[in-house]
């Protein structure tokens, strides 16, 4: 008797480049002789052999199908996992296989400010959703990126030119949790005295961090409703840890429906 279920597509890659973000950061640039979509908000799993076992993960698309190249941004550590190592040992012009792209962490157009708020690697989530706000901007009336990381400053650069030609987006890299909390406050009198409705808030890393930042976003009288959240918990898919997100972008819901 056969089963009537079907495992889901997958699509093959070819890996172009590695780039590396910071000291433990890297970024893995692919391309596909396939037609593949996909929007920001997206994920996917990338399946690499483990110790002669098949393992999948999820990452999230750092990057939009009009830059033509499939990005996705991940810490390595030192102290690395086996699929990590697995990764991390890839060479230039290997070809491997991910899972058909998919998520529910797309922006959503209804004329509110949105607020990106990341830990660590956990801004390789948002720069997607920042390169759909640039590529269009439609009932988004302003977008604020606010990360914070002790050791490093992803798409910094990136983000600072944009913010030059886009006077609607605004970018803040902190060092430490008491400054991020401090600037958001800061952000969020700014855009209540600007506008009447209340912010969205896309809230993406280490438990730890989501878990307090929504605390704290209640405690300032923001509605449950307002904020949107990555339900990925640590090890899960990518065997991160609790304290630092892992950019992998696993289990992307909102708390709220689905859109």
């Amino acid at each position: 008797m056969s089963c009537a279920c079907a495992s889901k597509p997958r699509h093959w890659l070819r890996l172009e480049n590695v780039s590396q973000d910071s000291d433990e950061t890297f970024s893995f640039d692919f391309s596909s002789e396939e037609e593949i979509s996909w929007k920001e908000g997206d994920s996917s799993k990338i399946f690499l052999m483990v110790s002669g076992t098949e393992q999948g993960k999820k990452f999230s698309h750092a990057t939009l199908p009009s830059e033509r190249i499939i990005r996705f941004t991940t810490r390595v550590r030192k102290d690395k996992s086996a699929y990590k190592a697995a990764l991390s040992e890839l060479n230039l012009g290997q070809w491997l296989e991910i899972s058909m792209p998919e998520g529910q962490f797309a922006l959503r157009r209804d004329n509110r400010p949105i607020f990106l708020l990341s830990n660590g690697v956990g801004i390789a989530a948002t720069r997607a959703l920042v390169k759909a706000f640039e590529k269009d901007q439609t009932m988004i009336p302003e977008l604020i990126q606010i990360n914070v990381d002790s050791n490093s400053a992803i798409y910094k650069d990136e983000f600072i030119k944009l913010e030059d030609e886009l006077s609607t987006f605004k970018s803040k890299y902190l060092k430490h949790r008491g400054e991020f909390y401090e600037h958001l406050d800061y952000e969020l009198q700014e855009a209540f005295m600007r506008f009447i409705q209340e912010p969205l808030f896309y809230v993406v890393g280490s438990d730890a961090f989501v878990s307090d930042t929504i605390v704290h976003l209640e405690m300032v009288g923001i509605e449950p409703e307002s904020i949107i959240t990555d339900g990925h918990k640590s090890g899960g898919t990518c065997g991160c840890s609790s304290d630092a997100g892992c950019g992998c972008g696993a289990n992307l819901v909102t708390n709220f429906m689905t859109f």
